[in-house]
């Protein structure tokens, strides 16, 4: 069993956040389609404190002088780690960013309706489910709950065998991630996805191993966007 296999497993047992969110919810695709509409795909920036892969975030332990640091104009929405036991998140550091007013990402393992509701409560705009690891009616029920909540969802995958099965739906954007989370290892297939995008009108963002050349390629200029964070949070 891998490590995100065991995080899903341990879900059942997360708490409920005991507070209640303090704005109405932003929209993380429409963010994305304004920037994008100015000539390049919008940035989602990534705030952890560190991952099973390795990285430790030593530099920045405060998630909001962090973002306060680095959103620019092309900052399309934050996205914030608050699984606890491996990647030392926490639902506070979603909640504290509400202040900024940019559209928030709950990037956890979701997978159970209870972690849906945390997400809203805690301020969170847009959750994430990951194909890979989820069975078909889970990814439709918990997007379907998400979205009674007034939230968006991000639906990622990594085997390319998926790219069979997204069609455009209302508050979804998916996302490739070029790292395998079975492995944890990085098999990038970006020009791939980036070839079908020019074929077919459906928004996918750009996930993990990002830099700076990679944001600003014309190769990869069909993505609805980039979401980067060991970049950031080390540059």
């Amino acid at each position: 069993m891998n490590t995100v296999e065991k995080i899903y497993m341990d879900n059942p047992g997360r708490p409920r956040f005991p507070y209640s969110r303090t704005r109405d919810t932003i929209s993380l695709i429409g963010e994305l389609h304004r920037i994008k509409a100015h000539g390049k795909p919008g940035i989602i920036k990534e705030f952890k404190r560190r991952s099973p892969s390795g990285f430790l975030n030593d530099r920045y332990p405060s998630v909001h002088d962090y973002f306060r640091s680095k959103i620019d104009a092309r900052t399309a929405g934050m996205s914030i780690l608050t699984e606890p036991d491996y990647f030392n998140g926490s639902y506070e550091d979603l909640s504290i960013c509400q202040e900024f007013n940019l559209p928030i990402l709950d990037k956890d393992f979701i997978s159970t309706p209870v972690m849906v509701e945390n997400a809203y409560n805690a301020g969170s705009d847009a959750i994430l489910l990951i194909m890979d690891f989820l069975p078909p009616h889970a990814v439709e029920e918990l997007a379907c709950t998400a979205r009674n909540y007034g939230m968006e969802v991000l639906i990622e995958f990594h085997d390319l065998r998926f790219l069979s099965e997204i069609e455009p739906m209302d508050g979804v954007v998916y996302g490739y991630n070029r790292r395998d989370l079975r492995s944890l290892r990085m098999d990038p297939q970006d020009r791939v996805v980036n070839d079908y995008l020019r074929e077919h009108h459906v928004d996918i963002i750009l996930e993990s191993g990002l830099d700076s050349s990679l944001l600003n390629s014309a190769e990869l200029s069909a993505f609805a966007g980039f979401l980067i964070g060991t970049s950031v949070l080390t540059g």
